[in-house]
């Protein structure tokens, strides 16, 4: 491994529980995927920062939800194609695409704070073509105002922006400050199920 894993366990597939459920977070860099891990998690078992591109690797945790076996996958923020320069870059995008892959349901995470923008739209892409379920996760809603008038823009607006994604259930919520962080796990099981 180029880079240390802090003692979290990082584990084979060979390891997994086969009936385990598998997740992906997924996103641009610096939407919060780390914090969702570690409100997922209920603790702090990755690194989180507010430096763009902090998780450099795809890190698998085994959790327990309702006494059914989970594991989440915390991935690199994807950057654009045009925009991975370095070697290191490459090998994070190459590891969050086979943490699709790898994974039963990709949770997309979109922050509140900026909107979507076209990227968000490419990565959505990447699990449509993997054949994955998709949950979309508006994350770092603390920062909203006017939650219910937003929520309604809010879908409207993912209606638009994903139209190829009409079934895929969104989810609202502050990984920062754990608000409505009991929304995501019911629609992951959905939509696996």
């Amino acid at each position: 491994l180029l880079f240390p894993t802090f003692g979290l366990p990082i584990i084979d597939e060979d390891e997994y529980d086969k009936n385990a459920i598998k997740f992906s977070i997924i996103g641009r860099p610096n939407v919060g995927k780390s914090s969702l891990v570690n409100a997922i998690l209920n603790e702090e078992r990755v690194i989180v920062s507010n430096v763009a591109g902090t998780t450099r690797d795809s890190v698998d945790l085994p959790f327990k939800y309702h006494d059914e076996d989970f594991i989440v996958i915390d991935t690199a923020g994807m950057r654009k194609k045009g925009k991975v320069y370095e070697n290191i870059e490459k090998y994070s995008l190459l590891r969050s695409m086979k943490a699709i892959d790898r994974s039963d349901v990709c949770a997309l995470v979109i922050n509140a704070e900026e909107g979507i923008i076209e990227h968000d739209k490419h990565i959505a892409g990447y699990a449509i073509e993997a054949g994955k379920a998709v949950v979309i996760v508006v994350n770092k809603w603390d920062v909203i105002e006017n939650k219910d008038e937003e929520m309604k823009k809010w879908k409207e607006l993912i209606k638009y922006e994903f139209a190829y994604l009409s079934y895929a259930p969104i989810v609202f919520l502050s990984a920062k400050t754990k608000k409505r962080i009991h929304t995501l796990m019911p629609e992951i099981i959905k939509s696996y199920n």
